[in-house]
């Protein structure tokens, strides 16, 4: 049948995300066939041949012209992106688009008028969508166990001393446009838009270049969920964790393992304000006596451990590429949607006005 039919794909750009990412994927999958790609490195464009089989181009217009591929993958530098997926949408193509998918907005609604124009799919590599332990929070949420969210607290901490072109404002580099486009487009669908306010700090500290490598972003959404994002490559201390805050308790992730702390509202004993500025035994007025449950879970794993939540599991969702093969050959909505990436990129604006020395101009 033609909806079971293997997606012609071209490749452009066989570096990290090109062939560490994408063609390390495609080449296992039987729904697609690299049948091009294009890189401006030989030894690149050699070991595709060997390894794939396919037509090796030195020259992206060039390859547009020649391939028979349905299916375009841009991989290429981040400043590149925007020039990159038009030509492709003209070319008639759909189009898989690397983060950054723009320097801008103003790029990135370029982009989604030429998709519109070519009657093509705009498919944006924010694959941590499908990451276990998203699905996992979003799981948690939707059970409404912990109440309703007001905070999310998320902390990345690593160290490294990066000297590639990743370094440089003038390629699209920067820890912002890299990690950070990952970890705002999960907050922003957890917490929801639009965002009323903005505040980021951006560093350079241990990196070469111009580009920085410290994040520091505050987030206050429209329906008064808050936000706060802290991603450094530039903390000798590693950690990595996610906070939830909501009206009947909170969740912590630490090193991919759960802990949860909640009550039921429903066997709450009443909570009555007594006025008196003389408080009673000199003591606050507490509620000690909470019927507090408490869980620890795998994320990754099947299920929390309490009986009640047997049915409390990481979805297993596929992966980006069973999602963009359901959407080209079976016409099915993309999960990534281009409006949810304009509001991030506006976020992404607003912390660069912010701190200008990272404008990228």
């Amino acid at each position: 049948m033609a909806n079971h039919k293997p997606v012609a794909v071209a490749v452009v750009g066989l570096g990290r995300a090109g062939w560490g990412l994408h063609v390390q994927t495609l080449r296992v999958d039987p729904h697609y066939h690299i049948v091009s790609v294009a890189d401006m490195e030989a030894d690149r464009r050699r070991e595709a041949r060997r390894e794939l089989g396919c037509e090796p181009f030195d020259d992206f217009s060039q390859m547009l012209k020649q391939t028979r591929a349905e299916l375009i993958v841009v991989a290429s530098p981040s400043h590149l992106h925007a020039k990159h997926a038009v030509a492709a949408f003209k070319a008639g193509k759909h189009v898989v688009l690397e983060k950054p998918a723009a320097r801008t907005v103003r790029e990135f609604d370029q982009i989604v008028k030429a998709s519109e124009q070519a009657n093509k799919r705009l498919l944006i590599h924010l694959n941590y969508r499908w990451n276990r332990t998203f699905t996992f929070v979003q799981e948690v949420l939707k059970s409404r166990k912990l109440g309703k969210l007001f905070h999310i607290g998320w902390l990345i901490h690593s160290f490294a001393r990066r000297s590639d072109w990743q370094c440089l404002q003038a390629h699209g580099g920067g820890l912002l446009n890299n990690a950070g486009s990952h970890m705002l487009d999960q907050i922003l669908q957890l917490i929801g838009v639009p965002i009323d306010n903005v505040m980021a700090d951006m560093k350079k500290i241990s990196d070469a270049g111009d580009a920085e490598d410290h994040i520091k972003i505050l987030l206050r959404a429209k329906n008064g969920v808050t936000a706060d994002l802290e991603l450094s490559t530039s903390a000798a201390t590693p950690l990595r964790q996610i906070i939830l805050l909501a009206t009947c308790g909170s969740m912590l992730i630490q090193h991919d393992q759960a802990h949860l702390k909640y009550f039921d509202p429903r066997q709450l004993k009443p909570l009555r304000l007594d006025r008196k500025v003389a408080a009673a035994n000199r003591e606050y007025a507490l509620d000690r006596d909470l019927p507090w449950i408490e869980e620890r879970a795998p994320v990754q794993g099947p299920a929390l451990q309490r009986p009640a939540c047997q049915n409390m599991r990481p979805p297993d969702v596929g992966g980006f590429y069973d999602a963009v093969f359901e959407t080209v050959r079976r016409r099915k909505k993309f999960p990534v949607k281009a409006d949810q990436v304009r509001a991030m990129m506006r976020v992404m604006e607003q912390c660069r006005k912010q701190n200008p020395q990272f404008s990228g101009r």
